[in-house]
């Protein structure tokens, strides 16, 4: 199979909801696809320029506005540059639909926790709890953030296309964190006995 820039669907993707800057994308993602698949600032910045040379998205310049994206773009004179803002092509969009028809890739799971606990009993036994029990906080964290995320999007974008699906993708945290917050009570019980 063949391996993909997984980082350009990402950005065309993001496209495909409204014409954005390189900031807007970076932070886009980092309110939403972050909680399961985040990108960097340094892999957006390149990755718009590819797009732009591959024909994939069109590039415009506007001037900027006193705002928080400003106190980013400001040259070494003080003065403001201009905010490039890119919009996706026919041709980008086919190429995101032919990725998004494409098998997925398999994940590779990358858990430091479940890397410590199999090693545990190379370790005190309280140490091993003190994880569990702060792994299941910010667990607990998560899914408040989940939850507030929800009601957000419910009440801010009722009428967007996209909804749906970001709505199902939210609902997989939800669960997911919910079946972790059991594994936590388990493994708990399971270390104190």
């Amino acid at each position: 199979m063949k391996k993909h820039n997984r980082t350009k669907y990402t950005v065309l993707g993001m496209l495909t909801i409204a014409p954005m800057s390189g900031y807007e994308i970076t932070k886009t993602i980092r309110t939403s696809t972050s909680f399961f698949w985040s990108e960097s600032e340094g892999q957006i910045y390149p990755v718009l320029g590819e797009c732009l040379k591959l024909g994939l998205t069109t590039c415009q310049e506007d001037s900027l506005k006193e705002t928080q994206e400003t106190q980013e773009t400001k040259d070494t004179q003080g003065t403001y540059r201009s905010k490039k803002i890119y919009k996706i092509t026919a041709k980008g969009k086919k190429e995101l639909i032919v990725w998004l028809s494409e098998k997925v890739q398999p994940s590779l799971i990358r858990n430091e926790l479940l890397l410590k606990l199999f090693f545990g009993n190379n370790s005190d036994i309280k140490e091993n709890i003190h994880h569990v029990m702060n792994h299941e906080k910010e667990i607990r964290k998560l899914i408040k953030i989940y939850k507030n995320l929800q009601e957000s999007l419910i009440a801010e974008e009722k009428g967007s296309p996209h909804l749906r699906y970001w709505l199902i993708t939210l609902n997989y945290g939800i669960k997911l964190a919910k079946a972790e917050l059991n594994w936590c009570q388990e493994t708990l019980v399971t270390l104190d006995t």
